[in-house]
């Protein structure tokens, strides 16, 4: 069982709207807090709780009533003013919290970083990274930038199919990774020259020795999958 975070998450604009519906869909505690004058497209049938505050104001924030240290603070805004401010406040107000920042420049990254964000997302970086990683194709790296949220106690691996393993000949849509606690992210086709396939419900790949496995799990569960992989 993945363990569930509350998260409090400022703005709402393209890309906190993403991050928000990918969070949810983990299962996760989303809080969404805008400014008194942000403009907030929500979709009709989204559920999403939205309050307005003064971001400027402590008693706002304070007023969220907030368990700083059972929560993390994503600081999305669109302004890159109002990020480094609500960093500013954020660890002043609770200068244990773990807050996470969007960034969009090198200065911006090391304002945030002096400001006191425990994590710094530059949208660019991470940007030319994911290009970077589909020319040279590094899988584990190229998976990673293809988790939006990673948890603690979850483990990415390659697995490379030996031959006559219980998944050779099969088909995707065959294998029940799920009941085994095993996420499978992509897979790396030797017959396609070695192109990474990230796998979704339009992709039903057939497994051969060779192919490898881009998978996430507890490490536990990967043990468990190794020793049935040995087993044929």
């Amino acid at each position: 069982m993945q363990i569930q975070k509350d998260i409090l998450l400022f703005g709402y604009g393209t890309f906190g709207r993403q991050l928000y519906k990918n969070l949810r869909s983990r299962g996760h505690k989303v809080k969404v807090v805008v400014g008194l004058d942000d403009y907030v497209e929500v979709e009709s049938d989204s559920g999403v709780d939205i309050t307005r505050i003064n971001i400027k104001r402590n008693d706002d924030i304070l007023a969220l009533n907030v368990n700083a240290a059972e929560s993390i603070f994503y600081c999305a805004m669109n302004k890159t003013a109002n990020n480094l401010f609500l960093v500013l406040t954020l660890k002043s107000l609770y200068p244990q919290a773990n807050v996470i920042a969007n960034s969009n420049s090198n200065e911006t990254t090391r304002k945030l970083k002096y400001a006191g964000a425990t994590s710094v997302i530059d949208l660019y970086e991470a940007t030319s990274r994911r290009i970077v990683n589909v020319l040279t194709k590094p899988a584990v790296s190229m998976a990673l930038d293809e988790i939006v949220y990673k948890q603690n106690d979850l483990q990415m691996l390659e697995i490379e199919l030996k031959e006559n393993t219980f998944l050779e000949g099969k088909y995707v849509s065959e294998i029940k990774f799920r009941q085994m606690g095993i996420i499978l992210i992509a897979i790396i086709d030797k017959e396609l020259g070695y192109e990474l396939v990230f796998t979704d419900h339009r992709i039903n790949h057939k497994l051969d020795a060779g192919d490898i496995l881009v998978i996430v799990a507890k490490k536990e569960n990967i043990s468990k999958f190794q020793e049935m992989l040995k087993k044929g």
